[in-house]
């Protein structure tokens, strides 16, 4: 008959934990038939070194992994850095290009504004000019009329 746990342990005196699992562990093994205990503790220590040496091999790949992305990361951090640059760059040249557009459309409508009052200056003058030139004419055709009057009525009375 196997030993339960709680057989394993006296109850009268209060055990460690370290010192329970000892004494489970005891039990069991002593179950075991046909194995003695060197013979358990050495397929225990191979098995528990061939896990030791996949467990170092994994470690292993996982420290070459970890160093290739942080090499990469860098690489990509770098290559980012220059690409914030010259985005940065372009922009920098593209608002010097748009000052000189602002100050170049405002010259501009400057220029637009002085062609527009030079305009209404000229056609102010015309305007004046051609009222001056219909006073002349009224005056001329004033002159011209009473002076066909003035004959008409001489023909009449001298005729």
């Amino acid at each position: 008959m196997v030993p339960s746990p709680a057989e394993a342990l006296p109850a009268e005196k209060p055990v460690g934990f370290v010192q329970a699992t000892k004494d489970f562990f005891g039990n069991a093994l002593n179950t075991v038939k046909g194995k003695d205990l060197s013979t358990l503790v050495e397929e225990f220590s191979s098995e528990m070194t061939l896990v030791a040496e996949g467990l170092s091999e994994d470690q292993a790949k996982l420290h070459e992994l970890c160093q290739s992305v942080a090499a990469q990361q860098t690489v990509d951090r770098e290559e980012l850095d220059q690409t914030i640059r010259q985005v940065s760059q372009t922009v920098a040249n593209a608002n010097e290009r748009i000052g000189a557009l602002e100050t170049g459309v405002l010259k501009l409508q400057k220029t637009v504004e002085q062609i527009e009052k030079k305009a209404e200056e000229k056609k102010k003058n015309k305007m004046e000019t051609l009222s001056g030139v219909i006073r002349q004419l009224t005056v001329l055709v004033g002159v011209a009329g009473g002076a066909w009057i003035i004959v008409t009525i001489l023909k009449l009375i001298g005729g």
